[in-house]
């Protein structure tokens, strides 16, 4: 993952659908759904042969939000995939492909809408991690302000 980007995409069950509008108040049935997440993040890391991020490497992630066959462009704000998009990291931190999901690890996320996906009951979610300085290392100072105020 020290290359140039690596691109990750999970199909997402409409029944796994976890968003900030509507959220889940039964915690036993949100813990089974986010495990679930984390196992669809791990296998579809295996399957796109995915190499663990390993460096100090700050990234940058871009989620790709496509809604299922049928959802208006009034509905589905992509920052809405956000409780979805959490589970899918934390199972790529799970699966040691990332050593973690704070702000050494991922400095920034983006959320972007695309096009609805051609099936009804599924989400598609695209990940893109690029390095968050593309034009060198990442400035000292901010790493030794974040290992001083947070004692990371």
């Amino acid at each position: 993952m020290e290359g140039m980007s690596t691109h990750l995409t999970v199909n997402v069950p409409r029944d796994l659908w976890l968003t900030s509008n509507r959220p889940i108040t039964h915690h036993g049935q949100r813990a089974r759904i986010v495990r679930q997440l984390h196992a669809l993040a791990a296998t579809a890391a295996a399957a796109y042969r995915l190499t663990p991020h390993e460096g100090t490497t700050a990234l940058a992630a871009t989620w790709t939000i496509r809604y299922p066959k049928g959802t208006g462009w009034k509905h589905g704000d992509p920052t809405n995939a956000h409780p979805t998009t959490k589970a899918l990291l934390d199972g790529l931190v799970e699966a040691k492909y990332l050593p973690g999901d704070g702000p050494l690890t991922i400095r920034s996320e983006t959320f972007r809408r695309a096009q609805n996906t051609d099936r009804a009951g599924f989400h598609v979610v695209e990940l893109v991690l690029v390095r968050a300085y593309p034009h060198g290392a990442e400035p000292d100072r901010m790493r030794a302000l974040y290992t001083e105020r947070f004692g990371l």
